[in-house]
């Protein structure tokens, strides 16, 4: 089939896609159209509509360009960098941080995997059904699939990490994930089947290999048990790639796996990634050569990368969001040496957030390379959004912002530490000035590595902290990960009893019109008790040298296997 014919029937499809009553419940989908042996592509693309994933699909409309882009030898070395310290840990149960998963998704599988449109395909699972009510998922493994030690895979391993997972005693932090799940069944050596105590609407982008996905990224019981804690340097998987050497805090090489599933692939024969910390250094190693590709670019140093002819910067629509995030915890004292703060008080977190003009702190700290935030929900995830800029209790007002801090007491400001990642100091210096000259507040920033900054976020060892969502294509990873009571990344101990209602029942109901109230009305009450400033939904950046082909941009993630290198 010609590429014009292809681009053609690519054309009528989206025209289809979008040509649809938006009331409709589901959008006209139901649950046996979502079964993967059934799913066309106009399906793919109604489903890519409803989780606002459409913009992604655009690149498709231009096959010709991809595939010259993709074209060269196979084999080499990829000499990449990763802006961090280390990696702390590569076990998925335990991985909460996108750098790593950045790392894993190379190594190891999940039963789906996200796309560039941001829609779960087929990975290790080749197909699977739904019930008509939504309650029972059964999926076909995929036959021949090998781990990086020799073992077959089947659904015994599937069993073991849903059992893992959901054990208390192994301590994943993404346990709650598997919450809705009543149990796992082993039909055969190669089907399984999930049953759910309610649906769940957001069930695939969940189980992805891809951020909140990592509940069911599957492991390897032998490597767990023989390996112990070396298995969270160098996990065994069923990827396109096998780490055979981790240095931690100086590099980490991947291997091709002559046994992947997937014929032809990896291209490349070894990827080689280092360790550079330091901004500066890691932007110097790109443009000496000294390494091809990054996977961030530094915000202070990218106008430096984007004049830089030979490097090429591929960008794409982060579905996450960028916050400061307040210390509402009551073990405060324990934590910080603190027993209160003066943002426990709701107006004092209001007034920062009216105080903070975002447009200012895109174009200084960002190239204006972001949109403002007023709510976890980006325009990604579509039907969801809504543009709060005039609405929001969070919208710019500095006079008002003012009010409200005399009215708590605080009308002469007050300190308050900020912790931030090496990477976005330039980010910290921007907001700590914002509020100088807004409110006169006075900022402290307290710079560390990324992996300590999620580590104390964890820990609650913080006053003030700015941090984000790497995001998934659902308004789950934006509400029900970070802002019911016993959200999986809610370290900073707030809680709202409606917001948890209304939490509960977007993640149950298959009616779109129901769940994006219900997801709109959880956003106006997170940007009215304000346990978090609400900053951008910036962009997703890598840089590589002219040398490099292949790569796919998958929002969030650095998937390598279609990469060469002239």
């Amino acid at each position: 089939m010609s590429s014009r014919r292809d681009l053609h029937g690519f054309e009528e499809d989206l025209r289809w896609a979008v040509d649809f009553d938006p009331a409709d419940p589901r959008l006209g989908l139901d649950w046996a159209e979502c079964s993967s042996d059934r799913i066309t592509r106009r399906t793919l693309l109604r489903l890519a509509v409803a989780a606002g994933a459409l913009r992604y699909l655009a690149p498709l409309m231009r096959p010709a360009p991809v595939l010259a882009q993709a074209a060269g030898r196979p084999g080499g070395e990829l000499k990449a960098a990763w802006g961090v310290r280390e990696f702390t840990n590569l076990d998925p149960a335990f991985i909460n941080q996108v750098v790593q998963f950045q790392v894993t998704s190379n190594v190891l599988g999940g039963l789906t995997h996200i796309d560039a449109g941001l829609v779960p395909r087929p990975d290790l699972a080749e197909n699977w059904e739904v019930s008509s009510d939504g309650l029972t998922w059964t999926f076909k493994l995929r036959r021949g699939v090998r781990w990086h030690n020799g073992d077959n895979f089947d659904a015994d391993d599937v069993l073991y990490t849903f059992n893992r997972t959901r054990d208390p005693q192994a301590g994943s932090i993404h346990r709650s994930i598997l919450d809705p799940f009543e149990r796992a069944e082993k039909l055969d050596p190669f089907t399984v089947r999930f049953t759910l105590k309610e649906p769940r609407a957001a069930l695939l982008v969940k189980i992805t290999e891809r951020s909140s996905g990592r509940a069911l990224t599957i492991v390897n019981r032998r490597a767990i048990q023989q390996m112990g804690r070396e298995y969270t340097r160098r996990p065994v998987g069923t990827g396109p790639f096998r780490i055979t050497e981790h240095r931690l805090g100086e590099r980490l090489v991947l291997e091709k796996f002559p046994d992947y599933y997937v014929k032809d692939r990896p291209l490349l024969d070894r990827v080689t990634i280092f360790n550079i910390e330091e901004p500066a250094t890691l932007v110097a190693a790109l443009e000496s050569g000294q390494v091809e590709f990054i996977n961030g670019i530094p915000e202070a140093l990218f106008p430096r990368v984007q004049a830089n002819r030979d490097v090429t910067i591929s960008e794409a629509d982060d579905p996450g969001f960028q916050a400061l995030f307040f210390n509402m915890r009551n073990d405060k004292q324990q934590k910080i040496g603190k027993a209160s703060l003066p943002t426990d008080d709701n107006r004092v977190r209001l007034a920062m957030a009216r105080g903070m003009d975002r447009d200012d702190l895109i174009r200084r700290a960002l190239f204006g390379r972001a949109v403002p935030a007023f709510g976890p929900i980006p325009k990604a995830q579509k039907l969801y959004f809504r543009d709060l800029s005039q609405t929001s209790p969070q919208r710019f007002d500095p006079e008002e912002a003012k009010r409200l801090l005399a009215e708590a007491g605080f009308g002469r400001g007050f300190s308050l530490k900020m912790l931030v990642s090496t990477a976005v100091r330039r980010r910290g210096e921007v907001i700590a000035d914002i509020y100088r000259r807004t409110l006169g507040l006075n900022i402290e920033l307290e710079v560390v590595d990324f992996p300590v900054q999620v580590q104390r976020f964890d820990q609650g060892q913080y006053e003030l902290l700015q941090i984000g969502s790497g995001g998934d294509p659902d308004p789950d990873d934006s509400i029900d990960d970070w802002f019911w009571t016993s959200a999986k990344f809610n370290t900073f101990g707030w809680s709202n009893k409606q917001v948890d209602a209304l939490n509960e029942a977007q993640k149950q109901t298959a009616d779109i019109q129901k769940r994006v109230r219900w997801v709109q009305a959880a956003v106006d009450l997170i940007a009215k008790d304000a346990p978090a400033v609400f900053l951008f939904h910036g962009k997703d950046s890598v840089a590589y040298r002219k040398n490099v082909r292949g790569f796919v941009h998958i929002p969030g993630l650095r998937d390598l296997d279609a990469v060469t290198v002239r």
